[in-house]
């Protein structure tokens, strides 16, 4: 009887190993996330009425007050402040752990590409929910405020639905200028040409405003505001994206 050889033995485990470090370092990358985050939220706990001061200058401004309807509602805005501070606070730490991550496994024009959206993204983010803190949501607030007065309605504006509004609008505004982001992306991977793009002006134009509509209180004034600057933009982008389309033709 003859004995049966061992099966053989692969032949590398080095793909496995790979792996196994990979996803240590990404549990360790999201457990330091997670940290900050936490860290940042306590913090920001902290100080919430601080934050929740800054946050309600712009109606305060207009001589309106805000009131509490529950026994829990102000401890429950504060809590909401902290997370959404942490979650500002912690933003830029997530990136950098995200980019370390993948940073190993990209080419050099990949590197350079990340790097750049890696600061622009949340340049613009910032600048639109500054600019929506700053301009629309006073326009809007007035807005609001004027229409509540006559027919012998008394307006009472709640904390929480309060800071709900200002949420929306800020973090409207800073996702919609992510719009150039989006379409140099598209432009850098062929999918579509500044020039395409360009034959579809008055409808890219239709949809800015559209959506400047969807993201600002129903008052003109605030919608002109955000839509006007982000018609600006696409025109810039389109400018941009011309400038790389013909810049990579002379380099082919």
């Amino acid at each position: 009887m003859t004995k049966k050889s061992p099966p053989d033995a692969p032949e590398s485990l080095g793909g496995d190993d790979g792996w196994q470090e990979h996803l240590e370092e990404l549990r360790r990358r999201v457990i330091a996330v997670l940290a900050i985050f936490f860290a940042a939220f306590l913090a920001a706990f902290a100080v919430a009425d601080r934050i929740a001061a800054f946050l309600t200058a712009p109606v305060a401004h207009l001589g309106a007050k805000l009131y509490t309807f529950a026994p829990a509602d102000k401890f429950m805005a504060y809590l909401h402040l902290a997370a959404w501070a942490a979650m500002v606070a912690t933003a830029p730490f997530f990136v950098l752990q995200a980019g370390l991550f993948v940073w190993p496994g990209l080419k050099k024009s990949e590197r350079r590409y990340t790097a750049v959206l890696s600061v622009t993204i949340p340049t613009l983010f910032l600048t639109g929910a500054a600019a929506a803190y700053r301009f629309i949501a006073p326009l809007a607030l007035r807005f609001f405020l004027r229409f509540a007065e006559g027919d012998g309605i008394q307006a009472l504006w709640g904390l929480r639905e309060y800071l709900s509004l200002l949420a929306g609008l800020l973090l409207g505004a800073g996702l919609l200028l992510q719009m150039p982001i989006f379409l140099l992306v598209l432009f850098a991977l062929g999918v579509t040409t500044p020039q395409r793009v360009a034959r579809y002006r008055p409808h890219v134009v239709l949809l800015l405003f559209f959506l400047a509509a969807v993201c600002t209180p129903p008052d003109v004034i605030s919608q002109v505001l955000l839509g006007v600057p982000l018609y600006l933009l696409f025109e810039g982008t389109l400018v941009i994206g011309k400038f790389q389309l013909r810049k990579t033709k002379q380099k082919q």
